[in-house]
């Protein structure tokens, strides 16, 4: 179904479209207006002002995609959240899709989904750091397959970043970086984006607002390893009119940008527009030159001249009948060419739009995807491969209310179809993210569920939500206690994602490969009503033996495993059970048994001694005391009951061919 047209009044852009003298770039007289756009032939979207709202788009609503062979809703990482302007936030490769959050305590984390197996692995950046969703990493892959991650503190602290040391490996993050020669090593920022362009001097473009004036600056690198000097990127008059952009490349040469030209507050009518990075020049759409970068950063002694969002091209009018504007993504199609997506707000009415601008061979054009009235829109975003499908947080009153949907257009906005992302919410769905990189993975979305109060002091209990092809993820963490595999087993709980609910019904294996055979599973038992299982060892298992617990794919649920864990115990092996009894520093002396670890049997005539290490620096550990077990393992050592407070002793019994050693644990005198 086409949508409709609508008849946009264009009169006061009218100088600008004829070519005549552009406006003055002063402001408006009232209570912080918007100020008049610079505006110069070409650089006006068609249709940006208009003085009556946008009819919405008559999209054809089509049925949620639930079958075994297309998508299913996974949870990723419970009680943790990401806000809007840092990017990417989900990153997609060959072999995996990393998605970035902050936990609820602070925790900076990254979570890896592997593509097939769905099987998880997480690590944490930073612990505890600062509970605010602002402080969400923005991740990249290297060209060698090494992922990096770059975070900062809500104005809080400067940015900073880690590399793993292995390709894909979250587990392997090297250590902490700063942005060495940014002049940025000591500057508070909000928000890290990083983009990769595979052509030119530098490859890495990091994008960050420093807190001291609100300013967005980049700073470039070749290596990840030095920076250049940051360059603020935009002109405002003041700290609280900071623009809010968001950038996008299309990974050899161009970067896109669209930005607001103030922060979007309830009394600013903030407008959206357009810009280019390529080749060491800033554009509009239209190609036309606005600035060099060496003019914006000051060169040659010359002062820096940042630019002031209005000199870009105009896409959309804050003084337009739907209200402000506040940007949200941009993407680019096959061919390159940039898409948008905002809401609009009109704060007399509390009426809200989607909106979703698309350049084409004649300029800028708008749809409006959806109005609603209610609380502030819950987010909106587009595929990265296919800006032709939209997702949005739709649906009017509470925010627990709001259902993920997703627009698609396949003639360029011509006609619509929504389907249902989710349905029957009781907590509420927000802020979606789509994946950068590889676009041929299983994830299509993935967004913010369940109760959020607001960006800071971790009031949220959001869970990183995803939609995939691939089985659900499950996280299997394991407890190997002390004699593990000398009969105490290994306990495991296996849950719907990082610190979700536990899985009944799951079954857990336990795999093994003996020295010189293939690995094989040797036992398996289903998880309890709160995902827990114990699996028992063989005790026997020989030295060199490696044992692992394995989670296969099944019911939809992703693979898990531990790593695997070596046997050390071998047939020669001794145990060493002592006895230390109340007053057994004042005559009651120390009792203990010898035996072979390979079957509890008695050590007959097997020495023990008793060393002991009295109080002082300068003291050395000595043998007081030896005796020989009887024929049931035992022995009795008397112990000095006149050895000074704090004298250290235990019990040692040293290697007799071809059993080993063993000792006790150092026990301390206390009379």
């Amino acid at each position: 179904m086409r949508r409709r047209t609508t008849t946009m009044l264009v009169a006061v852009l009218g100088t600008a479209l004829l070519g005549l003298a552009p406006a003055a770039p002063g402001r408006a007289a009232g209570p912080d207006p918007l100020p008049e756009p610079y505006m110069t032939r070409g650089d006006v979207a068609r249709g940006a002002l208009s003085s009556t709202r946008q009819p919405v788009v008559r999209a054809r609503t089509v049925a949620p995609r639930r079958t075994a062979t297309s998508t299913r809703t996974a949870r990723v990482v419970t009680s943790s959240a990401w806000s809007w302007y840092m990017d990417p936030r989900v990153l997609g490769t060959s072999t995996a899709t990393y998605l970035s959050s902050v936990r609820n305590n602070g925790d900076i984390q990254v979570t890896r989904v592997a593509r097939g197996s769905a099987e998880l692995s997480h690590a944490v950046l930073h612990a505890r750091f600062q509970p605010d969703d602002h402080n969400a990493p923005s991740l990249t892959e290297l060209p060698d397959g090494r992922i990096a991650a770059f975070w900062n503190g809500h104005a809080a602290v400067p940015a900073r970043y880690r590399v793993t040391e292995q390709a894909g490996d979250v587990t392997t993050f090297g250590p902490t970086q700063r942005l060495v020669g940014s002049g940025l090593e000591r500057d508070r920022v909000t928000y890290t984006v990083m983009l990769q362009l595979s052509e030119g001097a530098y490859r890495y473009h990091l994008f960050t607002r420093r807190a001291v004036d609100n300013a967005w600056v980049m700073t470039r690198s070749k290596d990840l390893v030095r920076w250049t000097p940051a360059v603020r990127l935009f002109d405002h008059p003041t700290r609280e009119n900071a623009p809010y952009p968001k950038f996008v490349t299309d990974g050899r040469r161009t970067i896109h940008v669209a930005v607001s030209d103030t922060m979007a507050t309830p009394t600013q009518l903030s407008s959206m527009y357009h810009l280019t990075l390529a080749d060491g020049v800033f554009r509009r759409s239209d190609g036309s030159t606005i600035r060099t970068l060496s003019e914006v950063a000051g060169s040659g002694g010359a002062a820096p001249r940042p630019i002031d969002p209005r000199e870009a091209t105009l896409v959309y009018d804050g003084r337009s009948a739907d209200g402000r504007a506040r940007i949200y993504d941009i993407a680019l199609d096959a061919a390159g060419r940039p898409a948008l997506v905002l809401t609009t707000g009109d704060v007399a009415t509390d009426m809200w739009t989607y909106k979703w601008f698309r350049l084409g061979a004649g300029g800028w054009a708008a749809t409006t995807l959806d109005r609603a009235p209610g609380p502030q829109p819950s987010g909106i975003t587009m595929r990265h491969d296919d800006p032709g499908r939209v997702f949005l947080v739709q649906g009017p009153g509470s925010v627990g209310e709001r259902e993920l949907v997703e627009y698609r257009t396949a003639d360029e906005g011509q006609t619509w179809q929504r389907r249902p992302v989710t349905s029957g919410s009781t907590q509420g769905n927000r802020t979606p993210a789509t994946p950068w990189g590889a676009q041929d993975g299983p994830v299509d979305v993935a967004w913010l569920a369940g109760p959020y109060t607001t960006f800071n002091n971790g009031l949220w209990d959001t869970t990183v939500t995803m939609s995939t092809s691939d089985p659900a993820p499950v996280d299997l963490t394991s407890t190997w206690p002390i004699g593990w595999a000398r009969g105490k087993g290994i306990t495991s709980t296996i849950t719907e994602g990082v610190g979700g609910r536990g899985l009944p019904g799951v079954r857990a294996r336990l795999m093994a490969r003996l020295p010189g055979q293939p690995e094989r599973a040797m036992s398996s038992r289903l998880t309890g009503a709160d995902g827990s299982v114990h699996l028992a060892v063989n005790r026997y298992y020989p030295r060199g033996t490696r044992v692992r617990v394995d989670v296969p794919s099944a019911g939809g649920w992703g693979s898990a495993t531990t790593t695997a864990a070596a046997v050390e115990t071998d047939t020669t092996a001794i145990d060493l059970d002592s006895t230390w009894r109340t007053g057994w520093d004042r005559g009651v002396g120390v009792s203990a048994s010898v035996t072979a670890r390979r079957d509890g049997s008695p050590r007959a005539g097997t020495p023990a001694w008793l060393l002991v290490r009295k109080p002082g620096t300068d003291q050395q550990e000595f043998r007081t005391g030896s005796r020989l077990t009887d024929a049931a393992g035992s022995v009795h050592l008397p112990v000095n009951r006149y050895y000074p407070k704090g004298t250290r002793v235990r019990l040692h019994v040293p290697a007799q061919a071809p059993w080993g050693s063993a000792t006790s644990s150092s026990h301390r005198t206390g009379s």
